[in-house]
Parts: structure tokens; C-alpha cells; sequence
């Protein structure tokens, strides 16, 4: 074999490793006691594009109406029915309990729920359910399935499971999250309700981030005992395990620990780094340890096969780094701030596990025997036999490969151009987490747990939400919506009035609906008080902005994006927008949207990081074919 350069030769002394061994000690040790500010960040709306409209949108609609997905469902069942005084009041003795939890702001039970009869002596509060007068619980029954507003809302329509709603305040923080969440399952426990079932964003991410970092543990886990079998029959020594997986693990710890050490916390995709710098970085660790193991084998002497490897692999494990680090890079271009960190820590990431590999491994070598790394009774490598063997095959073979290869490419092109973005809130979940966090059950019993949210903004300024002609308009929306998206548990400004009228004329069922005299409705509006104060969730203080709000199933991204286009069109040719306008919106209605984008920008990325790729590989050979030889099988 060729002498390798003196100047790589006269640098691979034990002295200088010693150096560099301290050195990388101690940078270890700084970085390992960094870990211990390690950060977690659960922050989803960090996925929004920040020059998105539409989250500007949305978060003027929060500031001035709260929050659409801060609350937590509580679905309780009893298969002999609901109607049963001793559910009942174990039902109301857990809102007793919750009202007490911290975070609390509102909560709602139909063991609590009132209808107002306004009659000129005042206003009477009938209650839906009366569990202290167990012979009144049929007529119960029968008021609340004539009710639109609680029945499969609130009370399930075949009778056997209620809805309680906890609306916590909106912005906690992840511990204060999961500690609501807690208190209210303890609350439950005291209760004594046995057949229970909790939903909503809190819910969701507690689970969804208890089952990424299980997943994230048994993912590293699995691929470092992976590799260690392979590397095990690869290399036949303890040694050859333990090296490359100790330095790739060294390389991991360096990157979380400088994360940490600036106060960068990990996000949901970089929690991905370690397992992505594990698989990565071994590829470099595993050429420098193969061509070291072969130039032993050909008899060189320690010092002259690590001065020969370092020159022979160095050049080409350095471009296999700086291609992979650019080709994670380029996500740094993308608009989505999860994503560009990703991008961005995860090409460094790849760049510094090849420094790690080309400093601490050249060193360590000096120091561990080459009997340790490469058996006494094997003078050859395993591969020298099948290696030959496999090239052969390939020759004799090749045009079978290629006519092979290409089949495949068109097949994988045409697959391609059929994927469809159809995304959903809980798509990372599996089927029976689903199932046994009893999201099923609130999309079978109460219509999903899907915010549907609508802005509806008076353009006329001589009018406002009240007023029969807004009224009528926002009706026909809220009914359309009711037709294409199945929403159940509307809550907008004709909900509102119609149950005001209904309560001005005795409760009587036929005057569920809104008045036809704009006197009448402005009159009304003023009198039960909703021009404002407890219900300005609803409807603005100057009665020219409210929204509709409701919750669905949560049928895929696909599905949605064909009923929005529906619904766009019913807006555009059945309202007068001179009057009101109406736009969808919501925190659902943006992850919909975001997940498209996020499509769009990872496919970006990934043209500019061919691109890039291209350009270092020409630059590096010289001949646009061997471009083509390094871009086509990747």
C-alpha cells in the first residue's frame, strides 16, 4: 500500500492522543453536566408558519373570544341509563370536587343545567335534571330529547352516557396541563364513577408526549441493540461493539448537552436527534474501524494503518458528512420553526459525529490492541469471501438490476403522484390507543371532539349581530355547517337568541327560534343581558363580531378540505358579505392547513438539498455523470 503523508504519519503519536483524549474528556464532561438543563418544549403552535394570515387571524379571534381547545371532555356511562338518581347525584358530587381543582375556570354538567322562563313576575331557572325527585326523572327524559341543545350533546342519544365539560384556563403551561389533568382523574376516583372517559387537548398531549418518549426510548434502545448484533457479526469482538457504539454515543451527548448548555430546549422533532445521529454517525465509524481492520490484516504497523486510514477515508466519509449535514440543513429554509430547528441541529449533529469519529477514534486506537479489535484466529475479513462473490453476481447480472430498477422507479413515481395529504388530529396515534383513551367513544356518543370554529364579522356598521337580517344569515351557515361537517354542540349568536326567545314566551318549545321583529330581537338581546359580559365568548361587546363554534368528527384533512371548498362556495353565493362576513378558523382548521405546508416544505427541501448535492458532487468529480451515479441511487 502507498505511504501514507508524513504530516498524518508524525501526528499519531500516543502523546498527542493523550492530548486529544483529555481534551474531548473534558468537553464531555462540561456537555454531560449541561444535560441537566435539558428542556423539554411541547409547544404545537410553534408549527404555524409565523407569515401565515391565518394564525394572525386566529389569534386576534383567541384574544378577543378565548381559547377552542382548552377544555376536557368527561364522558360518563351507566348501560342501564342515565336517568337514575343515585348516578345522578355521584355525578353532581364530582363537579362539587372539580370545582375545586386549580385551572378551573367554568364547568358544565347537565346535572347543573338550568333553562330560564322569563315571565313578568321574573325569571324562574327549571333545571333539566332533578335526580333529588327520582319520580320526576321520566318527564326529564322526555324534556330533554325534545331539546336540541342537550340531547347528544350533552346527554348521549340512546340515553346511557352524559357529557361533563371543564374549560380550563387557556395558555397552561405543560407541568400546570398535567396537573389539571390529574386532579381532575382524581376527582374522579373519589367519585366513585368506574365507566369514565376523559378527551380534549390537554388529555391528548399528555398522552401523545408520555407515548413519544416511550416510543423515543425503545427506538434508540432498538437500534443500539441492533447495531450491536451487526456490528458483533461484523467485527466477531467486544471490542468492535463497544468502540463505535461508546463514540457515537459520545457524539449524541455532545450535541444534546450544547443544546442545553444555550438553553435550547428539545422539540417534538428534534427529541428525534439522538436515534437520527446514532444510525448516521455509525456509517462513519464503522469505515474508519473496517479499513483500519484491513490494513492490519495486511500486516502494517498500528501507527502507518490509522495514518493510512485517515487518509484514505477521511476525504470520502467527510463528504458523505457534509452531503447528509446539507441535506438536513436545507430544512432551515422552511417557514415552520420546529422544522427549521430540526433541520439545522440535525446537520450540525451530523458534522459533529464525523469530528468526534475522526479525533476520539484515531486516538482510542492507539491505545486498544489489535487483538482486541480484530481476533487472533481470524487473519481475514468475513467480507473478503462474499463481498467478490455479491460483485460478481452484480456483473453477470446487470442488465436484469437496471430493467429491475427501473420498473421500480416508474412504479414509485406513479405511487407518488397518488399521495394525497389526509391528515388527522390524533394521526400518530395507533387504533387502539384510540380506543382505550376513549376517543372513539366521543366521536360515537357526542360527534367527535374536533373544534369547529366560524368568525362572523359585521360589515354593516349601522347593524350588529342581533338584528334579523345578521340572524338570518348566520342560521343558514350554522345549518350548513351542521349538513357538511355533521358539528354537534353549537354555540353561536341564533343558538343564543333563540333560546332567549323561547325563555320570554313560558319555555314553550314552538318559539325556539328567532323573532321576526328587529325591535323584538335588539329588545330581547338587551334585556337577557347579551350585549356583552358573561357571554362575551360568543358575541363582542359591540355586538359586531362573534363566532360560531361546535365540535365534529375528526374525519381526515382530505375530507375537510372538500367540505370547506363547500362551504366557501355556499358562502360566496348564499350571504351578502356588505352585511357579514364569515371565515372559518380554529386551531383544528390551522393544523389542517399547516400539515399541507409542512408537505409542501419538506419537498422543497428536499429539491434544494438534491440541488446542493449535485453542485458539491460536481465540484468534487468533475463529470456530470458521476453526478448522476451519486444522485440516482439515493
Amino acid at each position: 500500500m502507498a505511504q501514507p503523508p508524513q504530516r498524518i504519519h508524525r501526528l499519531i503519536t500516543r502523546r498527542n492522543a493523550r492530548i486529544a483524549l483529555a481534551c474531548l474528556s473534558v468537553v464531555t464532561v462540561v456537555l454531560g453536566l449541561a444535560l441537566r438543563n435539558a428542556r423539554l418544549d411541547y409547544d404545537f403552535e410553534k408549527f404555524f408558519p409565523k407569515d401565515d394570515p391565518e394564525l394572525d387571524r386566529y389569534n386576534a379571534f383567541r384574544e378577543r373570544f378565548g381559547g377552542d381547545n382548552d377544555f376536557l371532555l368527561i364522558g360518563i356511562t351507566r348501560k342501564e341509563g342515565v336517568f337514575d338518581a343515585p348516578f345522578l347525584l355521584k355525578v353532581d358530587s364530582l363537579v362539587e370536587r372539580l370545582e375545586a381543582v386549580p385551572d378551573l375556570v367554568s364547568i358544565t354538567s347537565p346535572t347543573r343545567l338550568t333553562e330560564p322562563i322569563i315571565t313578568p313576575l321574573g325569571v324562574f331557572q327549571r333545571p333539566y335534571l332533578r335526580p333529588d325527585a327520582p319520580e320526576l326523572l321520566p318527564l326529564d327524559s322526555a324534556q330533554i330529547a325534545a331539546d336540541p341543545r342537550i340531547e347528544g350533546s350533552f346527554i348521549a342519544r340512546n340515553g346511557r352516557s352524559l357529557l361533563v365539560i371543564a374549560q380550563a384556563r387557556p395558555g397552561l403551561s405543560k407541568d400546570r396541563s398535567d396537573a389539571f389533568l390529574h386532579a381532575v382523574e382524581g376527582a374522579v376516583r373519589e367519585a366513585g364513577l368506574v365507566d369514565v372517559h376523559l378527551a380534549g387537548r390537554i388529555h391528548g398531549q399528555f398522552h401523545y408526549i408520555r407515548m413519544m418518549l416511550e416510543e423515543l426510548v425503545l427506538f434508540l434502545s432498538s437500534a443500539v441493540m441492533l447495531l450491536a448484533v451487526f456490528l458483533w457479526w461484523g467485527f466477531r469482538s467486544l471490542w468492535g461493539v463497544l468502540v463505535p457504539i461508546g463514540t457515537v454515543g459520545i457524539a449524541i451527548l455532545w450535541q444534546v448537552g450544547a443544546m442545553s448548555l444555550f438553553g435550547q430546549p428539545l422539540g417534538i422533532l428534534t427529541m428525534l436527534l439522538p436515534t437520527i445521529l446514532f444510525v448516521v454517525g455509525m456509517s462513519d465509524v464503522v469505515h474508519i474501524l473496517e479499513h483500519y481492520l484491513d490494513e492490519l490484516r495486511a500486516g502494517i504497523p498500528r501507527r502507518e494503518a490509522i495514518a493510512n486510514t485517515y487518509h484514505n477515508v477521511g476525504l470520502p466519509t467527510f463528504l458523505t458528512a457534509v452531503t447528509a449535514g446539507v441535506g438536513f440543513a436545507t430544512l432551515g429554509s422552511a417557514s415552520i420553526q420546529p422544522l427549521q430547528e430540526f433541520g439545522w441541529f440535525t446537520g450540525i449533529g451530523v458534522l459533529l459525529t464525523f469530528l468526534i469519529a475522526f479525533t476520539l477514534l484515531p486516538a482510542l486506537l492507539l491505545f486498544v490492541g489489535p487483538g482486541r479489535l480484530l481476533p487472533v484466529s481470524r487473519h481475514s475479513s468475513p467480507w473478503d469471501r462474499r463481498l467478490p462473490n455479491m460483485f460478481q453476481w452484480t456483473i453477470r447480472n446487470r442488465r436484469g438490476i437496471l430493467m429491475v430498477f427501473a420498473a421500480i422507479t416508474v412504479a414509485g413515481i406513479w405511487a407518488a403522484s397518488r399521495i394525497e395529504v389526509n391528515s388527522y388530529l390524533l394521526d400518530d396515534w395507533p387504533e387502539r390507543e384510540k380506543q382505550r383513551l376513549g376517543y372513539r367513544f366521543f366521536e360515537e356518543e357526542f360527534g367527535g371532539v374536533r373544534p369547529f370554529e366560524v368568525e362572523v364579522v359585521v360589515t354593516d356598521t349601522t347593524r350588529t349581530v342581533w338584528l334579523p337580517a345578521v340572524l338570518e344569515q348566520i342560521e343558514a351557515v350554522q345549518a350548513k355547517v351542521e349538513e357538511l361537517y355533521g358539528a354537534r354542540s353549537i354555540v353561536s349568536p341564533v343558538t343564543l337568541m333563540r333560546s332567549v326567545n323561547k325563555a320570554f314566551n313560558g319555555g314553550q318549545a314552538e318559539f325556539y327560534r328567532i323573532p321576526n321583529d328587529s325591535v323584538e330581537c335588539v329588545r330581547m338581546a338587551r334585556r337577557a343581558g347579551l350585549m356583552g359580559g358573561q357571554l362575551s365568548t360568543i358575541v363582542s361587546e359591540d355586538g359586531r363580531r362573534a363566532r360560531i363554534s361546535g365540535r365534529m368528527r375528526d374525519d381526515g384533512s382530505a375530507l375537510n378540505k372538500v367540505r370547506n371548498a363547500a362551504l366557501d362556495r355556499f358562502l360566496a353565493t348564499r350571504t351578502d358579505s356588505s352585511i357579514v362576513r364569515f371565515h372559518q378558523t380554529g386551531m383544528a382548521y390551522l393544523i389542517d392547513r399547516n400539515n399541507e405546508t409542512l408537505s409542501a416544505q419538506l419537498m422543497g427541501g428536499m429539491g434544494l438539498a438534491i440541488a446542493i448535492t449535485a453542485l458539491i458532487m460536481m465540484w468534487f468529480f468533475k463529470d456530470p455523470r458521476m453526478v448522476v451515479v451519486a444522485l440516482v441511487p439515493n
